[in-house]
């Protein structure tokens, strides 16, 4: 085991460093997305057209609720804008193989406002598929989610290692259908406030990834609203996705979807925060199973003078192997390289991370 020695003031730290591994990769396991205009690590793809609505409003697709926020729908299909090139057209849906296990691993970049290095932090978390019925685009299964694993750094790694903390004992479960829409309530067990039984009750445990329900072509267009639990609060995602791309491969048909479109949380005093959120999805189509994704979600705290925060994450799907310890991509084939494990945030206690401890190389 080697154990990487602590990041000097100008040298990336292991965080950074793992959050860039995507772009160094053979572009098969880690397809590349392209700069944002600012130089940030993870932003749109190339070619992207896919445009964040204008204005504070919410969309007057989706009924909302007392804040004005946008209520995420639990049936129906996802509204469809354009049905994109009629050359060649894919039904996209997840597959939602029975005891599937799947391990999400999310590497993260925090900017908040006067603090000039970035927070970088990992989580892990386990999602299991069980009681599925039906087949096809008919097929519903149960999600179970636990969360596993934990790491963050300076200079604001406390603060957000006794977040995490908070939830990391619970194990929520809700029913999906082939189009990723959570079809019930979520589900919450485990010790914890009322306020997180009640905040983790509106989420989605595999990332608000939301598919058409008919066949679509390139630079189809479809709209969704879904919740998440993100920097401790629960964020409103209203997005507009578009089919990018589709490509023949040796592995299959992979799609690069693209999202984009508004970001709404409540803060500690009832003030509406908004913001917006874009990013990249990369989807093998003949398995029916999510990849890679990628995103950067900004929130402004004062117009007026400026004050805003971001975070760019990447998201790496993969699936627990029979043994229960291998780490294969979500099509079934092995990774180049797998992600990296973390500590178990439930047994190590918060603000302890630093850079030289976190482990690279076996």
């Amino acid at each position: 085991m080697v154990v990487t020695p602590a990041c000097t003031k100008d040298e990336p730290s292991n965080l950074e460093k793992l959050a860039k591994q995507g772009e160094q990769g053979d572009g098969k396991d880690q397809p590349e997305v392209g700069e944002p205009a600012d130089g940030g690590a993870i932003g749109q793809a190339d070619g992207a057209d896919t445009k964040v609505p204008e204005g504070d409003e919410p969309s007057s697709t989706w009924p909302v609720d007392a804040d004005g926020v946008p209520v995420p729908p639990q049936d129906g299909a996802a509204p469809l804008l354009t049905p994109g090139a009629d050359d060649k057209r894919v039904q996209l849906r997840l597959a939602l193989a029975e005891g599937t296990r799947y391990r999400i691993t999310t590497i993260g970049m925090l900017k908040l406002p006067l603090i000039e290095k970035p927070t970088g932090f990992a989580r892990e978390e386990d999602v299991g598929v069980s009681g599925c019925t039906g087949e096809g685009t008919a097929r519903t299964c149960l999600l179970t989610h636990t969360y596993r694993n934990y790491e963050a750094e300076p200079p604001a790694g406390s603060g957000l290692e006794a977040d995490e903390k908070q939830v990391a004992g619970l194990s929520t479960s809700h029913r999906v259908d082939a189009s990723g829409l959570r079809i019930t309530d979520t589900a919450v067990q485990g010790e914890g406030s009322p306020a997180h039984f009640q905040a983790l009750a509106q989420v989605h445990r595999l990332y608000c990834v939301r598919l058409p329900s008919e066949p679509v072509g390139v630079g189809a267009t479809w709209k969704d609203v879904c919740r998440l639990r993100q920097g401790g609060s629960i964020v409103t995602r209203e997005l507009t996705w578009r089919l990018a791309k589709l490509e023949d491969t040796e592995d299959g048909t992979r799609a690069e979807l693209e999202y984009a479109g508004r970001v709404r949380r409540i803060d500690p005093k009832g003030k509406l925060i908004n913001g917006e959120i874009m990013g990249a999805l990369y989807f093998w189509v003949d398995a029916g199973e999510p990849h890679l994704m990628r995103e950067r979600v900004g929130f402004v705290l004062d117009a007026g003078k400026g004050v805003s925060t971001g975070t760019d994450f990447r998201y790496q799907f993969s699936k627990v192997g029979s043994d229960g310890e291998e780490l294969l991509r979500t099509d079934g084939k092995p990774f180049d390289a797998p992600p990296q494990a973390l500590n178990d945030l439930r047994s190590v206690p918060s603000g302890t991370t630093r850079d030289g401890e976190l482990q690279l190389d076996r």
